[in-house]
């Protein structure tokens, strides 16, 4: 009988929290505002330069965008790309070759 008590005080406890709002009360942090609702869907203007093998995680030393490196290695297993504002406009890299293709297989979504 005694442990029938305590069930039933522990389901009234539960019920109690529930309605004084422990978990249905409205969500701690508000949602942010929609970003998208000022898009117009052009293409916006862009520009990248990819250091390492065409199908690589990146430079030399698989990765470095960022300060990433070893991407290439499980668990992240991919490629990086770090964005910056631009800071120089029209430079040509020190290693460009006028004589050399330059391919890429980045596709943008």
């Amino acid at each position: 009988m005694g442990s029938l008590v305590n069930n039933i005080m522990v389901v009234g406890a539960v019920l109690a929290a529930l309605v004084a709002g422990g978990s249905c009360g409205p969500p701690k942090v508000p949602p942010g505002p929609n970003i998208t609702t000022n898009y117009n869907g052009k293409w916006l203007t862009a520009r990248a330069t990819w250091y390492g093998q065409p199908n690589g995680a990146g430079a030399p030393d698989n990765g470095g965008a960022c300060g990433i490196k070893n991407v290439n290695l499980p668990p992240y297993s991919g490629m990086t790309a770090c964005g910056k504002k631009v800071i120089a406009k029209d430079v040509i890299p020190a290693n460009w070759r006028p004589d050399a293709v330059y391919t890429s297989n980045v596709q943008f979504y």
